[in-house]
């Protein structure tokens, strides 16, 4: 088992026997030793302390002090001192002016996080407004295409008399007409209903005004005591083209 003398402090608890023969080892040792001697501190001046505080000059001229070794070659700052200012001299580089076949090559190369150089493939494909206006449309139309015939597949009840998958592949004209055909049904089904729907509001119509004038009530009022609007009849359209 290791020694307090060998284990840290902090690890070890604050009040314990092992502090106790700690003590009782160091009181041994000191009274072995003989009495301790007495040191007596002295005041001083700030003279004599500075004074002590400041090395000598035979000391001094001595050492050689912090001298920095000499560099190997010149090593230019990366970053000057001063920002350049708009409108002056750019900025020269060290190592003398670029060829011509060097700044073609630096324009032709492809830096990586950095637009593609012109002249490349990925400039054109970036930069064409027909290829994303062709990529745009193109998408919108597949949209709305399947946005249709998921809610004709919902809502029209001539769904079984559309072609499948396999007759359009197999027969692509007749299966295209076939698909005309049925959203024309659809299409007339959806407008018979309206009309269905638009007679039986007119009779409604109808019906409560015979009821207020066999009971001798006023006429329906719209807002502000305007005169609400009414539905006209077939009867009242028939007369007035006639007219």
């Amino acid at each position: 088992m290791a020694g307090a003398a060998s284990i840290p402090r902090f690890l070890l608890p604050q009040h314990g026997l092992i502090w106790r023969q700690a003590a009782a080892v160091a009181a041994g040792t000191t009274a072995s030793a003989g009495p301790a001697p007495q040191y007596v501190r002295l005041a001083s001046s700030s003279s004599s302390s500075s004074s002590s505080k400041k090395p000598s000059s035979s000391s001094a001229g001595a050492g050689p002090g912090n001298v920095l070794a000499k560099p190997e070659r010149f090593n230019p700052p990366s970053h000057g001192a001063r920002l350049p200012r708009k409108g002056g001299a750019l900025p020269r580089h060290y190592g003398g002016e670029l060829s011509s076949d060097e700044v073609q090559r630096q324009r032709a190369k492809d830096y990586p996080g950095l637009p593609p150089p012109p002249g490349t493939w990925g400039q054109w494909f970036w930069n064409s407004r027909g290829l994303h206006m062709a990529i745009t449309l193109g998408t919108l139309t597949s949209l709305a295409v399947y946005t249709f015939t998921e809610n004709f597949k919902r809502t029209s009840p001539f769904v079984d008399l559309l072609p499948t998958y396999s007759d359009m592949a197999a027969h692509p004209i007749a299966s295209t007409r076939q698909v005309i055909e049925v959203v024309r049904m659809n299409a007339m089904h959806r407008a018979a209903e309206t009309d269905r729907k638009r007679k039986r509001h007119v009779e409604d119509v109808e019906k409560r005004k015979l009821y207020r004038q066999a009971h001798g009530l006023p006429e329906e009022q719209g807002f502000f005591g305007l005169k609400q609007a009414t539905i006209r009849t077939d009867a009242e359209m028939a007369a007035e083209a006639a007219a």
